[in-house]
């Protein structure tokens, strides 16, 4: 079966010989204080003593931060995310009620314990010389399906209810897929002092501090059409929209690039899939009666689309100008339309499930045979590291040192073109 769902072309697979992560983190707070905790964190609640554990045995010693495997760190963290989802997912059906104040604190750690994961994986991978495509690829994939849930959880602390949780996922997305769209032609990622793996998810804590503090009502204060809360969503909108427009120019000032014009083509399924969001929201009345499952149904595929496109990325593939998973949303969102009209033939609580479940399914198809593929190339684990390096997005199965001239380097001599075959099979 896995003849069948290969994500990564044989281009692909061989841009892997030449794979080098490249990235700057100029973070105000990561620079002057977080750095410490994340250095502390890694060399002293990741023992190198687990070098030899297999992932049974690991799952059964490790304590919350007792862990090895750079992948088995993302892992975790994702997995604080969703239970940081899940607990406004109980407290907060509509993004409008207050939750119990030990809900906030509890939220604040969790993204906390995100953060740090986020960070250590890392400098794990690094320390145990572990470094990989996979690796880096695990990590961005696991971020990607955060994006919505941060959207419903800042929503609901802030109690601006559905419409304004829409807009928060809206322009969230676009600075992380455009983040990728710029270090896919520059070759490295580049973030800014004020960027949000680090200073937004600051904020958010601190959010999430004084919601508990004194309570989630000192958010909707003001205006009933703009309180306090809603105040705060547009001013990090702005921040958001100011990153949208530093990725653009970034990436229309590389020397090194292929034609912009090009460039913006690769934008085409995004910006297909925003149009159908833009459509379905403006058409349909389940944003505001099924919140959670509306939003989380567009994150999901965003992550899959997203999630395409980093790996693209990171083996340096052609971009694909259409995902199939555009079809049955795009179904859906005429289904909302025919509802408007009255003249549906299903219902569109039901079809919003449909597409949920489909989405959920396309993204863990994606998932396995990918991590399968990218594992029997480098021949490494995803959870452990053999002796010979590997797991975490191991060392073993890399190129040789004499194999590892950067692959932005043969791009800007021009030895490799970055071209879009629309006769590739798209998944």
């Amino acid at each position: 079966m896995s003849h069948y769902f290969k994500y990564i072309s044989e281009k692909g697979i061989a841009n892997l010989a030449h794979y080098h992560y490249s990235g700057v983190d100029n973070s105000w707070c990561g620079t002057h204080f977080l750095k410490y905790w994340w250095t502390y964190a890694v060399e002293h609640l990741t023992p190198l003593w687990l070098a030899k554990v297999n992932l049974i045995n690991l799952l059964i010693l490790f304590s919350f931060f007792t862990l090895y495997s750079p992948n088995l760190i993302t892992l975790v963290g994702l997995l604080c995310n969703i239970g940081m989802y899940l607990i406004i997912y109980f407290h907060c059906p509509t993004l409008t009620e207050e939750a119990p104040r030990w809900c906030y604190l509890a939220v604040a750690f969790l993204i906390f314990a995100y953060q740090t994961l986020d960070n250590v994986d890392g400098k794990q991978a690094r320390r145990t010389k572990s470094s990989s495509p996979l690796g880096e690829l695990f990590d961005h994939v696991c971020d990607a399906i955060s994006v919505a849930m941060f959207a419903v959880v800042m929503s609901a602390t802030l109690r601006v209810g559905p419409k304004w949780a829409f807009i928060s996922l809206f322009v969230g997305i676009w600075p992380f897929y455009l983040a990728h769209w710029e270090e896919y032609h520059a070759g490295i990622l580049v973030m800014g002092e004020f960027n949000g793996p680090t200073e937004a998810q600051v904020l958010f804590m601190i959010i999430e501090i004084i919601t508990c503090i004194f309570s989630s009502d000192i958010w909707i204060i003001g205006p009933k059409d703009f309180t306090i809360g809603m105040m705060a969503t547009v001013a990090v909108s702005f921040g958001a929209i100011f990153t949208i427009y530093q990725n653009f120019k970034n990436t229309f000032a590389l020397q090194n690039r292929i034609p912009f014009m090009k460039c913006l083509i690769q934008l085409t399924p995004f910006v297909i899939f925003n149009i159908l969001i833009i459509i379905w929201v403006s058409v349909s009345d389940l944003l505001t009666t099924q919140p959670h499952l509306f939003i989380m149904t567009i994150g999901m595929v965003f992550a899959y689309l997203q999630s395409r496109y980093i790996t693209q990325r990171v083996c340096h593939d052609d971009c694909l100008l259409f995902y199939p998973i555009l079809v049955p949303f795009a179904i859906v969102v005429f289904n909302s339309i025919l509802a408007s009209f009255q003249s549906n033939l299903i219902s569109e609580y039901a079809m919003l499930w449909v597409m949920f479940v489909l989405a959920c399914i396309q993204f863990l198809i994606f998932a396995v045979f990918t991590t399968r593929q990218l594992c029997d190339h480098l021949r490494i684990k995803v959870f452990t590291i053999t002796s010979g390096g590997g797991g975490g997005g191991g060392s073993a199965g890399q190129p040789s040192e004499s194999q590892q001239s950067s692959l932005l380097s043969a791009v800007e001599e021009g030895a490799i073109e970055h071209e879009d075959d629309d006769n590739n099979n798209n998944k």
